[in-house]
């Protein structure tokens, strides 16, 4: 009689080799498939600056120290270049030029702005940045800060600093950019001392006037001999000449854009600044990241973009009083208490 117990036997030995031989088929067809290619290659940046103004301007250095910031630790390829504020032919130029080789090209200034409008459109595929301009269009990102909150409590301190009652403003080109400024900055005097006399020149009726110092130094000479003895200003390159005025003549002077206390310690009252290169680095990491975000952005107060400076060039002119006092308007402020202006009547009075 035929013994069927041994077939499960040779059926499992059967199946075990079907195993092995099924395993190195499935090998094989691991190892030859060809590998996922990942792309390493840089972001290619191109920053274009509104003119030949690192070294000369804050506003200008800011950016600079952003993107030099995103070079080393992201280790994009980076341009840097100076635009032609007062040619927008020749700008226009070079936004295509730098969107024809770049992946990310960033930009700032409002005389930036309608050139970057009539240029991006016609790359979609490239991103672009644009800073202190409103643009709504689906390939560009549009940083704006609120300076007018950051103007807002720099007025404060000037009107609580100021013994004269009378507190200057001096701005590049009479824009509504700078306008923001002005309008936070009056209304934060006013808040502290109602009778303040303002004082509020602009160098230009154009973007030439953030090249101007000589022109500056004029018109701040002629403030400090009014009897004004704290000038705001917020006229890029402009304002080295504002700055050897209050020098010259031993008056306060406010810094705009970065903490410029260092500059002039004892005379340099406060700084309003602008975490600008915060703000590249930011747009540049999410460009190299997958996340780049078209629109229009706004900074401020809450997201401690915008502030004032207080370090050991200029604690000792500042109070504990005056810091407290500003400290209560800044949380106002954020919690929608105080509702800064950001527009001016004109024409002036």
């Amino acid at each position: 009689m035929r013994n069927f117990n041994t077939l499960p036997k040779y059926f499992f030995i059967l199946l075990a080799l079907l195993l092995i031989s099924g395993c190195d088929a499935i090998q094989d067809v691991i190892l030859t498939e060809p590998p996922i290619e990942i792309d390493t290659t840089p972001l290619r940046v191109t920053m274009i600056y509104p003119s030949d103004c690192v070294g000369s301007a804050a506003y200008c250095d800011a950016f600079h120290i952003g993107v030099k910031t995103a070079e080393g630790a992201l280790g994009i390829t980076l341009t840097e270049v100076n635009g032609m504020e007062n040619d927008p032919v020749a700008t226009e130029m070079l936004i295509r030029e730098a969107a024809q080789n770049s992946d990310l090209v960033l930009t700032a200034g409002y005389q930036m702005g309608d050139v970057l409008a009539r240029v991006a459109p016609e790359f979609p595929e490239v991103n672009f940045a644009i800073f202190d301009v409103v643009l709504d269009i689906p390939n560009v990102t549009s940083v704006n800060y609120k300076s007018n909150e950051g103007s807002f409590l720099v007025g404060a301190i000037a009107a609580l600093k100021s013994e004269s009652n009378k507190i200057g403003y001096i701005g590049g080109a009479d824009v509504p950019l700078l306008q923001e400024f002005e309008a936070g900055y009056i209304a934060g005097i006013h808040t502290i001392n109602p009778d303040a006399e303002v004082t509020v020149e602009y160098i230009s009726k154009d973007a030439a006037g953030f090249d101007q110092p000589e022109r500056a130094k004029e018109l701040a000479l002629a403030q400090y001999a009014n009897g004004v003895d704290v000038i705001y200003v917020a006229a890029g390159g402009s304002g080295q000449g504002v700055l050897e005025a209050a020098q010259e003549q031993e008056k306060f002077i406010i810094w705009v854009d970065s903490n410029g206390n260092h500059l002039a310690p004892g005379l340099i009252l406060t700084s309003m600044t602008k975490e600008i290169p915060t703000s590249v680095e930011r747009i540049i990491r999410e460009t190299a990241e997958g996340h780049f975000m078209a629109g229009v952005r706004y900074f401020g107060l809450e997201d401690d973009e915008v502030s004032y400076a207080v370090d050991e060039h200029n604690r000792s002119l500042l109070s504990d009083d005056i810091v407290a006092t500003v400290e209560s308007l800044k949380a106002k402020i954020i919690a929608g208490e105080i509702v800064v202006p950001n527009t001016v009547s004109l024409p002036r009075e």
